[in-house]
């Protein structure tokens, strides 16, 4: 009786240490790293949110990329870990894997190390969800992007991914594990809570449009630009060496002249 109440204080200790760790894995934002190399401080532009968008539309696409793949890996890569983890050691890993989430969640929205100011939490959670259900993630994901392109209200799709992937999680969990209803409740909560300012804007008719698609296209017309101007510099630098070759065979040609008439 001792060895299990051990054990049971020891599972309980695991994941209070899993909690902390994910907690402060998740205050490392991507978009202040990003912001770091770039030497300006995203919250002071644009939304001043530190997230996907707001670094897209500052910095540009790539970072934009960078900081989301950064914000998805911070969801994703801990919550995979404590699932493996916790399912060798013998302690239930689907707690595990949302106990990770709602920790990583919390600790980017309101990260200690940045005075408790982070960003709303999607990136992060698309990671989580990822471990949980990979397939349904991926498919809502896509769903989610096409939504963006045509409705271009970036925060309707944004909040509803984390809704229907709640609730379907929630839907599939074992009432054995009904520890896992809260932890999933707790991290839609905290989402809905970072996007209040966006669901109040929505109603109110005044929320921003993305124009996801024009800002792809504006991506390609400058690379086709840039394209372009690479090409002309290339033929200027060609024209400017040939006519360098020219000149140079023209003063030998008057050399060797020069020479020849000298000699007769």
């Amino acid at each position: 009786m001792k060895k299990i109440k051990k054990r049971v204080n020891m599972q309980y200790l695991y994941y209070i240490i899993l909690g902390v760790v994910s907690y402060f894995i998740g205050n490392f934002s991507g978009a202040r790293i990003v912001s770091a190399f770039k030497h300006k401080d995203v919250t002071k532009s644009g939304s001043g949110n530190p997230g996907t968008l707001n670094v897209w539309r500052t910095f540009g696409f790539w970072p934009g990329v960078m900081t989301f793949l950064w914000d998805m890996l911070k969801g994703l890569i801990p919550c995979l870990v404590a699932y493996l983890t916790f399912n060798y050691i013998g302690c239930n890993s689907e707690i595990a894997l949302y106990v990770a989430g709602f920790s990583v969640v919390l600790g980017h929205l309101f990260p200690v190390l940045y005075k408790f100011k982070g960003g709303k939490g999607i990136a992060t959670s698309i990671g989580i969800f990822l471990v949980a259900n990979w397939w349904v993630a991926l498919i809502v994901f896509v769903v989610m992007i096409i939504g963006m392109i045509f409705i271009k209200y970036a925060s309707i799709f944004t909040i509803g991914f984390v809704i229907t992937m709640s609730v379907v999680e929630i839907c599939l969990a074992s009432p054995a594990n009904w520890v896992n209803y809260i932890f999933i409740s707790l991290i839609l909560i905290l989402v809905m809570y970072a996007h209040r300012h966006n669901i109040a804007k929505l109603l109110t008719g005044n929320e921003n449009k993305t124009e996801l698609l024009a800002m792809l296209k504006k991506i390609a017309s400058k690379k086709k630009s840039s394209s372009t101007e690479n090409q002309d510099n290339n033929a200027v630098e060609v024209e400017s060496q040939n006519q360098v070759n020219t000149a140079v065979e023209n003063k030998e040609n008057d050399e060797i002249k020069n020479k020849d008439s000298e000699n007769k």
